[in-house]
């Protein structure tokens, strides 16, 4: 458990930092859990920490407003993993069947979360710091370079798999927020 939370700190700070390097030695990786391994830890570390600050932060009820958060944000994050896996296969189904590889296309989804998870971790802790989430923007940057050493593609198409992608992992999981709070009542 220890080297699996140290394996997942050490390839988010290498795929923000030293993104092609990283790319490389994931797509050399011959473990195909790479949602299990790296995807769904993040994830509820992330809904974790969103339950236990907002409980903190609540204004009233604060254990129920931390529950509803933290299943809100579980679910959206979920939901927008899924989204974008289907997405990008449908569209390397019916562009490029070559290249249509479930286990590197899950690789790609899930790794492309790096700079979401902690951005979303520190605005939740530190609510102020609200504007670092401009910084999700980077996430364009991982498609891109994942689309290159992943998939080989030419600039023309990895443009497409990172308007794809990347807007999904930036957008989605604020409108499925939005949606699933306006469906809750009382909130």
């Amino acid at each position: 458990m220890k080297t699996n939370i140290q394996h997942v700190i050490a390839q988010t700070w290498g795929l923000m930092m030293s993104t092609s390097q990283t790319w490389e030695g994931i797509v050399n990786d011959k473990d195909e859990k790479s949602f299990q391994k790296y995807f769904l830890p993040l994830l509820f570390v992330c809904a974790v920490t969103v339950l236990g600050f907002k409980i903190i932060y609540a204004d009233s009820k604060p254990i129920q407003a931390g529950f509803v958060h933290a299943v809100i944000t579980f679910i959206a994050y979920i939901s927008t993993f899924y989204l974008t896996r289907y997405f990008t296969v449908s569209y390397l189904r019916t562009n490029h069947s070559d290249k249509n590889n479930p286990v590197l296309i899950q690789k790609m989804v899930a790794y492309s979360f790096a700079v979401v998870f902690p951005i979303k971790l520190i605005t939740t802790i530190i609510p102020s710091l609200f504007f670092l989430q401009i910084l999700n923007v980077y996430t364009v940057y991982i498609v891109w370079e994942g689309c290159r050493i992943i998939f080989d593609m030419d600039e023309d198409e990895r443009g497409k798999i990172m308007l794809i992608v990347g807007l999904s992992i930036m957008f989605l999981p604020a409108i499925i927020s939005k949606v699933i709070l306006f469906m809750v009542p009382g909130f």
